[in-house]
């Protein structure tokens, strides 16, 4: 039986569409030898502005400042996270790193995942190396090895659309990752393999649809050849590309409030709509993980200038950070990650629902959320938390757990140093140590090298 279904998958004929559906079909197809150990592993990096507070994010049972690790399960939720409650056995929240090796302020720049100081209030400094969601990234490669997705550029930039640099991943020292910030280009770039897009907004939008459509029929005529072990998977890709075809129907209704936000509706997506934008890359990124054309993303959320108008919002983020809202700080913040957990949610449903191996892809899957400013609006970076869904490859043992580390200057302190050093080995790259040291820490004999092996399987 088993060599019949692996027969089969190996004779399947691939038209236009081979590009999109091969890496599909190569899982499949490791699954079905039964080879789980060669699935690949899975990134998201959801990166914030200011607003992921340390108060934020801790259940109401669990404030306070002792150290700790304990279960989640029986404990409820911030009301903002409510949405992240039916994957909590999935949820880690870690809290107490310090990254005072970094630069504060508006934004660290590539600090937070490279783990070193550069950058001023409107310079992004010199790139020392690869940050830590690039060579993540290069552990589990894929067709498009790292994929970038960004709402908006620089901290306190208001550029949007296109091509964007927001100043947080780098590939190499001095090399930045660039981030697509036109959800239509990085649908066309990332699933248009199979047509030929050009000319203005309208004709790329029509060209997309046919895609779509022609791909839909496609999987579904692939669906029909493939034994039934091997459906469940797939429908989970159909399901993924029909979510992209409502979401198309759902832009090009907007062509009217395009049009009020925007000069022109030319071959960019130019909404100022943050809300629906973010939305659209979080539908892309889960559609580019589950369909294997990436298994590293990177979504740069918002940054100081965003406005949550939607969310009944007038001030953008530098000014609910100065207290310049009619509503208080905490209020707003609140409205904001429940908005964000529930797009967090959102993609924790679409991988769960995906099976693979003797689960899910969410149990292959890490989607860390957190803020490139660390603590606060002016982040001091004595503590950087953050939320984390997903299984992680079985690779951790912090799924379901609440974890506290001593603060900053006490006995077992640790640091983003020693969060990304873990991961860098839990997922295969034997790293002594990633990022640089806190020298205050280093000079009072309070710095810890290395990974935090606690937190290893």
């Amino acid at each position: 039986m088993l060599q019949s279904r692996r027969e089969i998958l190996k004779g399947l004929s691939l038209g236009a569409g081979g590009f999109l559906l091969t890496p599909l079909l190569q899982q499949i197809q490791l699954q079905a030898a039964g080879n789980e150990q060669a699935l690949p592993h899975r990134f998201v990096f959801v990166v914030k502005s200011s607003g992921v507070v340390p108060e934020g994010i801790t259940p109401e049972s669990l404030q306070g400042d002792t150290a700790t690790n304990q279960s989640l399960l029986d404990v409820a939720l911030p009301k903002s996270m409510t949405a992240l409650e039916p994957y909590k056995d999935q949820l880690a929240i870690v809290q107490g790193l310090s990254g005072k090796m970094c630069r504060g302020g508006h934004s660290s720049w590539f600090g937070a995942m490279g783990v070193y100081m550069t950058g001023g209030e409107h310079e992004r400094g010199t790139i020392l190396r690869a940050t830590a969601d690039a060579e993540l990234a290069r552990l589990s490669p894929a067709p498009f090895n790292h994929v970038g997705l960004a709402v908006r550029g620089p901290a306190l930039s208001k550029s949007y659309g296109g091509v964007l640099y927001p100043g947080i991943t780098a590939v190499g020292s001095n090399k930045e990752l660039p981030f697509q910030g036109s959800p239509d280009l990085a649908l066309e770039q990332l699933f248009g393999s199979a047509a030929s897009a050009s000319g203005h907004g309208q004709t790329r939008f029509r060209v997309q649809k046919n895609l779509l459509d022609f791909m839909v029929d496609d999987i579904k005529r692939v669906n029909q050849s493939i034994p039934s072990p091997e459906k469940a998977k797939l429908d989970a890709y159909l399901n993924a590309f029909e979510e992209l075809q409502v979401r198309h129907t759902r832009l090009t209704g907007m062509n009217n409030r395009i049009k009020a936000n925007a000069p022109e509706f030319d071959n960019k997506f130019t909404s100022e709509i943050e809300e629906v934008r973010q939305e659209a890359h979080f539908d892309l990124a889960a559609a580019a993980l589950i369909t294997g054309l990436t298994n590293c993303v990177t979504i740069r959320l918002d940054n100081l200038s965003t406005v949550y108008s939607e969310l009944g919002l007038a001030k953008h983020n530098h000014g609910i950070g100065h207290n310049e809202s009619s509503r208080s700080q905490e209020e707003c913040r609140d409205i904001i990650r429940e908005h964000h957990s529930t797009l967090l949610a959102s993609m924790a449903r679409k991988l769960r629902a995906v099976p693979e191996g003797n689960g899910n892809m969410l149990d292959n899957t890490m989607i860390i959320f957190f803020s490139d400013s660390a603590n606060k609006h002016h982040g001091d970076c004595v503590e950087w938390p953050y939320v984390v869904i997903g299984g992680c490859g079985r690779k951790l043992n912090i799924p379901g757990r609440y974890i506290r580390y001593p603060k900053y200057g006490e006995d077992g302190c640790r640091t983003i140093g020693n969060w990304w050093t873990t991961l860098l080995n839990a997922f295969g790259n034997p790293i002594e140590h990633y990022g640089n040291e806190d020298l205050v820490l280093k000079q009072n004999g309070s710095s810890y090298r290395g990974p935090l092996s606690e937190l290893m399987t």
